[in-house]
């Protein structure tokens, strides 16, 4: 008997201890699986985040982009904008300005002028104008000289005399007015109003077009 109850204690104690192996075994794969479970989990949740964080900063560049775009059109437009309002802000050519810019510029004409040296000490400077044109006539028949103040030739000497001195007639002075050395010759002293311009202007005669200037002097004082 006593052998007997020896076999069987043998047979339970073997078979407790396959039973503690097996559930020792299976302890281990159950913690195994969530070692496993836990890693994977860690794992995706930090894809998860490099993978918002990788979205963000993609956002943030293109939004960087945009911006930079939109400010670059709105440069572009206020630019445009800028050009448009000056277009309609110029003002329109008026007929006085259109006129103007038809009528030759007197610097045009510069190399038509030449001085001359004069022994005068009385004289600034001389000058000839190539340009000079005969200033027209209302008179008719042979030309006959005058120095009556209320006569035609002599109102035609005297806006000759305004045309070379560059002088308004009516606000232009002459201090004197007579025979330039022949009867188709005429020499006379001219100021501006207010005295500071004081001119010697030579007239010479051409038949059927008027009193022409031929040379004009600019005087220091009038003698």
């Amino acid at each position: 008997m006593p052998d007997q109850n020896q076999r069987v204690n043998s047979r339970l104690n073997n078979r407790k201890k396959k039973n503690n192996t097996i559930l020792n075994v299976l302890i281990g794969i159950v913690l195994l699986l969530i070692i496993v479970v836990i890693v994977n989990l860690v794992t995706s949740d930090d894809d998860k985040n490099n993978s918002a964080t990788e979205k963000e900063d993609t956002e943030s560049v293109s939004d960087i982009k945009d911006t930079e775009e939109v400010t670059e059109q709105d440069k572009e437009l206020t630019t445009e904008e800028i050009e448009e309002d000056s277009e309609q802000n110029e003002p329109e050519p008026t007929t006085e300005d259109t006129d103007s810019a038809n009528e030759p510029d007197s610097s045009t004409n510069s190399s038509l002028v030449t001085t001359e040296e004069s022994g005068d000490p009385n004289v600034e400077s001389v000058m000839v104008d190539s340009s000079w044109e005969p200033i027209g006539t209302s008179q008719d028949g042979e030309h006959v000289s005058s120095y009556d103040k209320d006569s035609v030739d002599w109102k035609e000497k005297v806006d000759a005399l305004a045309y070379a001195a560059n002088l308004d007639p009516s606000s232009m002075h002459v201090k004197f007015l007579g025979n330039g050395g022949s009867p188709q010759k005429s020499i006379g002293t001219v100021t501006s109003k207010d005295g500071s311009e004081i001119y010697r202007i030579s007239l010479e005669w051409v038949e059927g077009q008027g009193w022409k200037p031929t040379k004009k002097e600019k005087l220091i004082t009038v003698k």
